[in-house]
């Protein structure tokens, strides 16, 4: 069968994404064809993951649910990046109908296991320049560290690892992330992507999970023009920046990872070294991700870009 389907990224975190009003079995087609489907050699698509929003008939213009599929065809938790993919998708799609439809400045989502609310940031600003808004996505609320029950297996895991590869750093300043998916956060002096290369593989095989998140960060020095963008689509500057690399489970190296910079903010916050009040900016290869947790018993805030590539046809 023929799905038309749309090609999204937020910030080169890259996207097959379709809105889907069949029935089981076709999805679980979908998600078998996924590997095919997002293969980077020249036969498929190539994508990091197909976003899937299901919708009870093809003229619906509120999807009651968004299904993430990696590009080996795992179901993913959540993925800020794609969340915010499909936010935009849903505006556009209110935008273009026959029949305007008033869309409110916060929509709520049903992802796999968890629900979040979405807000568009600037929406009226950014209409006037026929610019797409700023997507905010409520992340959930992170469990840190000791948190997690077996955060002292996950630390002697750690332990091991980092003697193996011989990176004695990695002990020094790392946290275990739970945000709907899991992951590990390392801080260091500095950061490359050989670095990740290296590292993210070697922390996916362990009796603890089937594959996790990994991300090394390193702080940045915030810049005039860093503030003044930040005040320009945030009303308040930054004063604290990170570049990270990315290892994602069920993906490999990506270009950014909204989940991922989510845990790195929470990581940060958690340390009680970084001012709540202030958005937080995190760098990833494919650009900038902006985070917020006022509060510790609040749910984390991402905020970030997305852009539509193209559109197409692809059959099942």
């Amino acid at each position: 069968m023929e799905l038309e389907f749309e090609k999204w990224h937020g910030n080169k975190n890259d996207f097959i994404l379709t809105w889907f009003n069949h029935d089981q079995i076709t999805f679980d087609s979908l998600r078998r064809q996924a590997p095919a489907l997002c293969a980077r050699d020249g036969s498929g698509i190539g994508a990091d993951g197909i976003l899937v929003l299901h919708t009870k008939t093809a003229r619906d213009l509120m999807p009651h649910k968004l299904s993430i599929i990696n590009s080996d065809g795992s179901l993913a938790q959540t993925c800020g990046n794609g969340i915010r993919c499909a936010a935009l998708s849903i505006l556009t799609h209110h935008l273009h109908a026959d029949q305007k439809v008033d869309i409110p400045d916060t929509i709520p989502l049903q992802l796999e296991s968890s629900a979040v609310d979405i807000r568009f940031l600037g929406r009226l600003a950014a209409s006037r320049t026929g610019q797409l808004p700023l997507v905010a996505v409520e992340m959930g609320h992170p469990q840190v560290n000791k948190e997690n029950a077996d955060y002292a297996a996950v630390k002697d895991f750690v332990t091991r690892k980092a003697q193996e590869l011989g990176m004695p750093e990695l002990t020094k300043d790392w946290h275990l992330v739970s945000i709907s998916n899991r992951h590990l956060c390392f801080f260091l002096d500095s950061v490359n992507r050989d670095m990740i290369r290296k590292v993210g593989p070697a922390l996916q095989v362990s009796t603890l999970w089937d594959g996790i998140n990994v991300h090394l960060c390193a702080s940045k020095k915030v810049q005039d023009e860093d503030r003044r963008i930040s005040s320009q689509v945030l009303g308040r500057p930054i004063d604290e920046l990170y570049e990270v690399f990315v290892w994602e489970r069920g993906a490999g190296e990506t270009q950014a990872c909204g989940s991922g910079a989510s845990a790195i903010g929470a990581s940060a916050f958690a340390s009680g070294l970084t001012d709540r009040r202030n958005w937080l900016g995190i760098d990833m290869p494919g650009g900038r991700l902006y985070i917020k947790q006022e509060n510790t018993a609040d749910s984390v805030t991402l905020a970030g870009p997305a852009q539509m590539v193209y559109r197409g046809r692809l059959v099942i």
